[in-house]
C-alpha cells in the first residue's frame, strides 16, 4: 500500500501552478490554482495529523513495574 506524502502533494501542487501559470484559458488556470491551493491544505492537514500523533501521549512508553 503506497502512502500519499506531505511532500507529493507539494510537488503536485507546484505543478499545477506551473501548468496554470502557462495556461491561456483562465477559467482552466483558476481551477489550477484552486487544485493547488487544496493540494497544499491536505499536505498541511497531514503533517498536523502526523505531528499530533507523535506528541499524543498514547505514544510515550509507559514504565510499568516501577510503583512503588
Amino acid at each position: 500500500m503506497s502512502m500519499i506524502t506531505p511532500d507529493f502533494l507539494r510537488r503536485q501542487a507546484e505543478n499545477c501552478l506551473r501548468i496554470a501559470r502557462s495556461c491561456f484559458d483562465l477559467g482552466s488556470a483558476e481551477r489550477l490554482r484552486l487544485m493547488a491551493v487544496e493540494l497544499h491544505a491536505k499536505a498541511d492537514e497531514i503533517d498536523r495529523r502526523d505531528m499530533h500523533s507523535r506528541l499524543s501521549p498514547s505514544n510515550v512508553p509507559s514504565f510499568q513495574g516501577n510503583d512503588r
